[in-house]
């Protein structure tokens, strides 16, 4: 069992914890939550080559590029620490 767990080196339990709490921080409207996007999706392209699955790399690179759109767009509109009003 423990070779399952440790088959990636953790780089997969990394990335998927980093990438809840990217989700959390941005429903708690968080910009951190972007950067730590940005840095689960790394974690899975490195995944993602250890496996062997290109899908995976080209998913997670648009996920990176998203999350840095995400954060350029929530800075420039909103200046560097207030968070988007909500819509209704």
């Amino acid at each position: 069992m423990w070779e399952a767990i440790t088959k990636y080196y953790g780089i997969d339990w990394i990335a998927m914890i980093l990438n809840a709490l990217s989700i959390y921080l941005l429903g708690k409207r968080l910009k951190l939550g972007f950067f730590l996007g940005v840095v689960a999706n790394l974690a899975w392209i490195a995944f993602a080559v250890l496996a062997d699955s290109a899908a995976t790399v080209i998913a997670c690179s648009i996920f990176v590029v998203l999350n840095a759109r995400g954060w350029w767009n929530w800075t420039r509109e909103n200046g560097p620490n207030k968070a988007p009003e909500a819509t209704r």
